[in-house]
């Protein structure tokens, strides 16, 4: 894998935390009404985190796992941010 490859996969995984991030910046007030769901949800984010630091410690070369595990996690936080506004209503 050559490091132009990986500049782009870092920036494509930069947009789309950018883009989830902001889809979601408006949920905070349901999750502050839920702390289950707010605790889970931080963990979540933690271990989004933990992921890109793996990414980075082994040169992003984790055959696409960690990419999709991250994916993955951010679309448990949304689907977590959703369950709170609706059990808020």
């Amino acid at each position: 894998m050559n490091s132009r490859h990986l500049a782009t996969i870092a920036a494509a995984a930069c947009v789309l935390s950018f883009v989830s991030g902001c889809a979601v910046a408006g949920e905070g007030y349901f999750l502050s009404r839920h702390p289950n769901i707010a605790t889970a949800d931080f963990d979540a984010q933690q271990a989004i985190e933990r992921m890109r630091a793996a990414q980075r410690a082994n040169g992003y070369d984790m055959g696409g796992h960690a990419g999709r595990a991250i994916q993955l996690l951010q679309d448990a936080r949304y689907e977590m941010q959703a369950a709170a506004e609706v059990a808020s209503r």
